[in-house]
């Protein structure tokens, strides 16, 4: 029996009792008659009417609470239970039931969500100490030293950078107070006060953006920049400051460079015009000493002598300035390649090098007896082998200096591994050798161990590039105090002849014909002792000639005037319309006339294929100043692709015979 129902029995007891014993007092019985057996019986009566009547009226309601169990736990009443239930329970049952399915629901996404956001939560916390992790590596690899204040002039971090440039760790300087640090900075410089000074600015002005360059103190004398830059939350308050120092004096020594390039550049271009002009003045006097050679008045052989001797220094001259196009970068390429005879090459250089060696240098040429022939292009091959004699030079010890230059033929396996024939080029000195951290950068572009003034870095870095283009490799061997040893492999020429033609080489004497038989030229030159000297070249030859002083005189000679044009000299610099655009226009036009092609610099063939569309390239190019042997060739040939084969061979018959 239950709390309940006792608490239910006792008023339902005592109120049966009560009224028993007032209807007993009304039936005249007395009080003990209550406590005789009658009594008993009575209160037994009323015990056992309250306890049905309590256990009647309970029934519904452990009914439902027993069906409101149930529903909270989820299982169905019993059938006992079910029998005394109302019928709107089953509606609150539903109801009931409704509700802890959507708080189960709301429960279940809210589990979810909660466990979606631990993971992210977890996955944010991962990526948070990566990124911190990296940032750490990064902040402690940096190649500048960095330390970040905050706005109580507190160190907040700094990295071991910073330490190396101060030479001691930053705690030894006054903990972190910033203040201490920035003195510290700046006593590393050797204008101290002016950099004190621009470090106070950041004091006055908390926005201050701004980067110093100066020297440090002591022999070193390196050059560091200083930055700062203010850090700034969304809102633009400033809440710290970051201080960055950097070793900057490679970068200054590379504009310092850039600046000394600039001016080769400059001076490349000038040296470019200057030979442009000095080729047309070697080209008049050239072809005006090959004419007075030719002339009676020559027969002396004291006068042609000096004729021989003026011819030479031209041709010399003419070398220089070939030297001067290849400095500008305007003469470089393959078509001024031939086989060249490379111990001649050698024997040049020597006479070269006694005007720029002390005589108290001594210069070997060392030789095999097989001759060594190679593809080249005799100037640039002429300046590599000059910049490795004044390289070693340079590094020869002041007295017994020996620079040993020798050449060979050899058979050797290429970079790529394939065995061929190349010729050897060794220069050797007993210098002081190259120190052997700076042998991996001897190649470089403004490398050079020499004081300022005595180099720019640029000989070995020409050199590599001028015998790369000819198919070739550069190595070298050295060891201090013991001098060095460089090696030029070029490919081994397979055959030492070089004929530019079918046309034999004649004594300039034999060249002369009588005048139009070989047919008509049209000489078009800017440069009136250019031309001059081309007609008269082109008169001696046999040859019929037309000038123009420009190109549209020459379109207009060719394409209305009628006559019948053999050939055209075609100058390629001119004012008026270059020669470019003049045979761009004559080839546009239909017209096939042969062209030489004639200029102080050299010229791309390609370049003419292309302006000409397909149509007929030039027949030659010559390079000024040119001979009269060199005019005579192309002009043959520019004749014979003009005129059928028979006429051609009609109008040397003179020549033959002669």
């Amino acid at each position: 029996m239950n709390s309940l129902r006792v608490r239910l029995m006792l008023p339902l007891v005592l109120f049966g009792w009560l009224p028993a014993i007032g209807a007993a007092r009304l039936m005249g019985h007395s009080l003990d008659w209550f406590f005789s057996s009658n009594g008993f019986i009575l209160f037994a009566g009323v015990f056992i009417a309250g306890y049905l009547i309590s256990g009647w009226a309970l029934k519904p309601a452990a009914a439902v609470m027993n069906g409101t169990a149930s529903v909270l736990r989820g299982i169905p009443p019993t059938k006992e239970v079910a029998d005394w239930l109302p019928q709107d329970f089953w509606k609150l049952r539903c109801d009931i039931n409704m509700l802890f399915a959507k708080h189960r629901q709301s429960l279940n996404a809210a589990e979810t969500h909660a466990s979606q956001t631990a993971q992210r939560l977890l996955n944010a916390e991962r990526l948070l100490r990566e990124a911190f992790t990296a940032l750490q590596g990064i902040f402690a690899a940096s190649d500048e030293g960095v330390a970040v204040v905050d706005a109580n002039g507190a160190i907040i971090a700094s990295n071991a950078k910073l330490d190396e440039f101060l030479g001691r760790p930053i705690e030894d300087i006054g903990g972190r107070d910033a203040r201490h640090l920035m003195e510290a900075i700046a006593n590393r410089f050797a204008e101290k006060d002016q950099v004190l000074n621009w470090i106070s600015g950041s004091t006055t002005n908390p926005a201050m953006r701004d980067q110093l360059e100066a020297e440090t103190a002591g022999a070193d004398g390196r050059v560091y920049s200083i930055r700062t830059a203010p850090m700034q939350t969304e809102a633009g308050d400033v809440i710290g400051r970051l201080w960055m120092v950097r070793d900057c004096s490679e970068v200054r020594g590379l504009k310092q460079q850039l600046r000394e390039s600039q001016k080769l550049g400059t001076i490349g271009q000038l040296a470019g015009g200057i030979a442009h002009d000095f080729n047309n003045m070697l080209t008049a006097i050239r072809g005006n000493l090959t004419l007075a050679e030719l002339s009676p008045s020559a027969s002396s052989s004291d006068v042609r002598d000096k004729l021989s001797n003026a011819n030479q220094a031209t041709q010399r001259a003419a070398d220089l300035v070939k030297q001067l196009l290849c400095y500008s970068r305007r003469g470089t390429g393959t078509q001024m390649r031939k086989v060249t005879n490379l111990k001649k090459l050698l024997a040049d250089v020597q006479g070269l090098l006694r005007h720029s060696l002390d005589p108290r240098v001594s210069v070997r040429i060392r030789a095999g007896m097989e001759a060594s022939f190679a593809m080249a292009d005799a100037t640039q091959l002429e300046q590599v082998v000059l910049n490795l004699c004044l390289n070693a030079r340079d590094a020869l010890p002041n007295d017994n200096g020996i620079i040993e230059i020798g050449i060979e033929n050899v058979t050797h396996s290429t970079q790529g591994h394939e065995t061929g024939e190349f010729v050897l080029i060794a220069v050797r000195d007993n210098g002081h050798g190259i120190p052997e951290d700076m042998r991996h950068r001897i190649f470089e572009p403004f490398f050079t161990t020499k004081d300022s003034g005595r180099g720019t870095g640029l000989g070995l870095s020409m050199a590599q590039d001028i015998v790369r283009e000819h198919g070739g490799w550069i190595e070298f061997d050295s060891a201090e105090s013991q001098g060095s040893e460089f090696r030029v492999f070029l490919p081994r020429a397979k055959d030492p002849e070089n004929i530019d033609d079918d046309v034999p080489d004649l004594d300039p004497r034999q060249l002369q014909t009588p005048a139009g038989q070989r047919g008509t030229v049209l000489v078009v030159d800017d440069e009136a002792p250019v031309r001059s000297i081309a007609v008269n070249m082109l008169n001696f030859l046999g040859y019929r000639v037309l000038e123009a002083g420009d190109g549209q005189q020459a379109l207009d000679i060719v394409m209305r005037s009628g006559e019948k044009i053999d050939a055209l000299l075609l100058d390629i610099y001119m004012p008026k319309l270059s020669g470019r655009d003049t045979f761009k226009q004559l080839r546009a036009a239909g017209y096939d006339v042969p062209v030489v092609v004639c200029s102080g610099f050299v010229i791309d063939p390609d370049e003419f294929t292309i302006l000409g569309e397909g149509r007929c390239p030039p027949v030659d190019i010559m390079l000024k100043p040119y001979a009269l042997e060199a005019l005579s060739k192309s002009m043959s040939k520019a004749i014979r692709n003009a005129q059928p084969p028979d006429a051609f061979a009609r109008s040397m018959t003179p020549v033959l015979s002669a």
